[in-house]
């Protein structure tokens, strides 16, 4: 037989919001949530031991942090081109001329980035001088190439 009787906060203040949730655990605290929530910290501790469905947004949201940090890595690692967008104005008597200019640009690989990756995944790796040597010499033969094709 159903219960009778107003819904709980789980219901009103917690159930809706769980895509939310899910977001706010990729930058908040648990503490922040139940605050935004309107709950205590307690009552959310209590909810996470209960529901089920609040234990996965939660989960699911720091799956998905976990997942955006090791491209974000990867990226570093190896390089990426990216646009710089540059907005500048200068005023020509009453007009206000704006110009908007683009350029696509080269992240370098990060060695330390590059260091963290190699030592978490490859357990043979070795942060000896020989590879960093040679990581340092690409490194430099890619900011080379860069400015050729920059034509600086």
């Amino acid at each position: 037989m159903a219960k009778a009787g107003r819904k709980g906060r789980y219901e009103t203040h917690v159930q809706p919001r769980l895509n939310e949730i899910k977001k706010w655990i990729q930058t908040m605290n648990e503490k922040q949530i139940a605050k935004r929530l309107g709950i205590s910290e307690y009552t959310f501790n209590r909810y996470k031991g209960k529901y089920e469905d609040l234990q996965r947004a939660l989960l699911d949201g720091t799956e998905e942090l976990k997942e955006t940090l090791k491209d974000t890595l990867k990226k570093k690692a190896t390089g990426y081109y990216y646009t710089e967008t540059t907005t500048t104005q200068r005023r020509e008597g009453n007009n206000v001329i704006v110009t908007v200019e683009k350029r696509e640009r080269y992240a370098q690989p990060d060695t330390g980035a590059i260091h963290l990756l190699l030592k978490n995944i490859d357990p043979n790796w070795r942060n000896d001088d020989a590879t960093t040597l040679e990581l340092k010499k690409r490194q430099t033969e890619i900011a080379e190439k860069k400015a050729e094709a920059a034509e600086w």
